[in-house]
């Protein structure tokens, strides 16, 4: 028996050993620092041209990229560039606010172990900085933060961090889901650059219009292919200026998989198509969003969808919330272009 429980037990560490190089080699360089590190700030943020952005509550995290167009993932999606640049603001302005009291080390280390966000800072393609932040401070003053340099290692200190002039954590500024970043542009056309609008109104389908751009002063308008002789060409002209700037307001956190599936299904309150003269579609249909809690009118009567939302699904078949007062611009139907109306039935 002895002769088989040496093997054993040294391929259990053999085992023990490897898991550990795997686990150090994951996290890129985990030995200890002997100094406490507090440098946590970059005073030349032009020179960061990546940062990555991970959690350890499950979220998918994000790799931007500094292109020459300005910031996006690693696969060239577009992001808010607003998101990152209070990204490099925080990077560029981050001072310390005070040290964690010794007796409070062990168990804010403990924690921000557990509990994290974590962002690699890249500077000319080297990574120079890895900031693990933390849980904001009792007073909500400061947030606890720990600091890991590439040579060095990790701080065996925290700190407490903050913005000068500034109050509140610091946490949510940076962000692990890859959907608050998305851009939420949804038509953004310069009006030269549109070919056509088709706009589709299932339930009414006899006010279905379809304007067609011939030139930069000449436009051609159809209703379900009839071509429409006499219309107004400022209205023409000024629908499609509405089509610079439509954006959702945010993603889907309500429907599941199969309520989705179910919506898709269902027949849209409308569907726009916009083409640009490069030949590309832009496809999304709307949807009108039920209430969630009952809720009535002033006139009694039950109020079974939203008033100020709808829901929008995009041409990657994602499906986002989108507000009224955003897309009513857009919600006409044939009779807005007739001449002498100066107002939308319906």
């Amino acid at each position: 028996m002895k002769k088989f429980k040496t093997p054993l037990i040294l391929i259990l560490v053999a085992g023990l050993a490897y898991l550990a190089y795997t686990l150090s080699k994951k996290d890129g360089n985990s030995k200890m620092a002997e100094e406490a590190l507090s440098d946590f700030a970059v005073k030349d943020t032009a020179s960061i041209d990546k940062l990555i952005l991970t959690d350890t509550e499950g979220s998918a995290g994000i790799n931007l990229i500094r292109t020459p167009q300005g910031w996006s993932t690693d696969k060239g999606d577009c992001v808010q560039q607003h998101l990152v640049l209070t990204i490099l603001e925080t990077i560029k302005h981050i001072a310390v606010k005070g040290l964690v009291p010794k007796e409070s080390i062990e168990t804010v280390n403990k924690n921000l172990t557990a509990h994290h966000r974590k962002m690699e800072i890249y500077q000319k393609g080297v990574l120079t900085k890895t900031w693990y932040i933390g849980n904001a401070t009792a007073d909500h003053y400061g947030t606890y933060m720990l600091l890991k340099d590439p040579e060095k290692g990790k701080s065996p200190e925290p700190f407490i961090m903050h913005m000068p002039n500034e109050h509140g954590s610091l946490q949510s500024r940076f962000i692990t889901n890859p959907l608050e970043f998305q851009c939420t542009g949804i038509f953004n056309y310069e009006p030269l650059d549109v070919k056509s609008i088709d706009v589709q109104i299932p339930d009414s389908s006899q006010y279905n219009f379809k304007i067609v751009a011939n030139s930069e002063n000449n436009f051609s308008l159809y209703n379900n292919t009839k071509s429409v002789a006499d219309f107004d060409t400022t209205k023409v002209r000024a629908y499609i200026l509405y089509y610079k700037k439509i954006h959702f307001e945010s993603h889907n956190t309500l429907l599941n998989k199969k309520q989705v599936d179910s919506l898709k299904m269902a027949t849209p309150y409308y569907t726009i198509e916009v083409t640009n003269k490069a030949g590309e579609a832009n496809k999304i249909k709307l949807y009108k969003k039920r209430m969630l809690e009952v809720r009535y009118g002033y006139d009694g009567e039950l109020i079974e969808f939203d008033q100020d939302r709808l829901w929008v699904l995009l041409k990657n078949g994602g499906l986002v919330v989108g507000q009224y007062h955003v897309f009513n611009k857009l919600l006409r139907d044939l009779r807005f272009f007739e001449k002498g109306t100066t107002w939308y039935p319906g």
